[in-house]
């Protein structure tokens, strides 16, 4: 069978490639631990990690708040980086191979469901409906993810889609979304504010040297017309209309 070579985008990049940062979303671990609140996850808090990537936030919730955590991805890079890190941890979490889309648990399983700056990626209303379904009635789902800010130019909302295949919501849109799929007491934060200087911590963490190393090999794999894809998706993300939300709401 012949591999399909994903196209030049600054998510599939991250996804195939490792540049040395185990957590990329805006707020870090901080914002994880504030998810985590809403979502009143404690100790044997059973709980679904919706596209956990390199597993980095199972594992902090894990230390932090003394749940049970299964985290689920598509990916099978990110799957076994998350495998590898549980061995090399000494920590007991299970990560499988899944679609967000269908989620392969039965309903009512899961005292907390959620999901960290992956959502707009995704078919938003039929991942979260899935997101809902399996978590238990008085259960909560949550995630963080990026929003437009009200006003936004349509161009720019086609132009992400195009170039990354994101389609965020507003603030009022993603809470559309949640009451829609039947969950009540629908909390939004404007996060907004960690959207600034997020690039630059970014930088700032992985380095000069490993910023020349990377860009190499994005014009290796995609060439200059790659490269200034990305960097098209990265003016988006910087502008004054990209915003950033939590949102959560519970299960009745």
């Amino acid at each position: 069978m012949t591999k399909i070579e994903k196209r030049p985008s600054l998510e599939n990049f991250i996804e195939i490639e490792d540049i040395g940062l185990e957590i990329l979303h805006p707020g870090g671990l901080e914002i994880t631990k504030e998810l985590a609140e809403l979502c009143h996850i404690g100790i044997d808090t059973k709980v679904l990690d919706v596209a956990s990537g390199t597993g980095e936030s199972a594992f902090y919730l894990v230390r932090n708040f003394g749940c049970r955590v299964i985290g689920i991805d598509i990916s099978d890079y990110m799957i076994k980086r998350s495998w590898r890190k549980a061995i090399e941890k000494g920590v007991i979490i299970e990560f499988k191979k899944g679609d967000a889309h269908n989620l392969p648990f039965t309903d009512n399983t899961f005292d907390a469901v959620i999901s960290e700056c992956t959502t707009c990626l995704l078919n938003k209303e039929r991942a979260i409906g899935e997101m809902v379904r399996v978590a238990k009635t008085g259960g909560y789902v949550g995630i963080h993810d990026i929003c437009w800010n009200e006003g936004t130019p349509a161009h720019l909302k086609d132009s992400l889609a195009e170039l990354e295949g994101e389609r965020p919501e507003t603030l009022a849109g993603w809470k559309n979304i949640f009451e829609k799929a039947g969950l009540k007491d629908v909390i939004i934060l404007d996060k907004s504010y960690l959207i600034t200087g997020w690039r630059n911590d970014i930088m700032k963490k992985i380095g000069i040297i490993k910023q020349i190393r990377i860009f190499v090999r994005i014009i290796k794999k995609w060439g200059l017309r790659g490269f200034n894809t990305i960097m098209e998706s990265e003016k988006i993300f910087q502008s004054q209309y990209t915003g950033y939300g939590v949102i959560v709401g519970r299960k009745t």
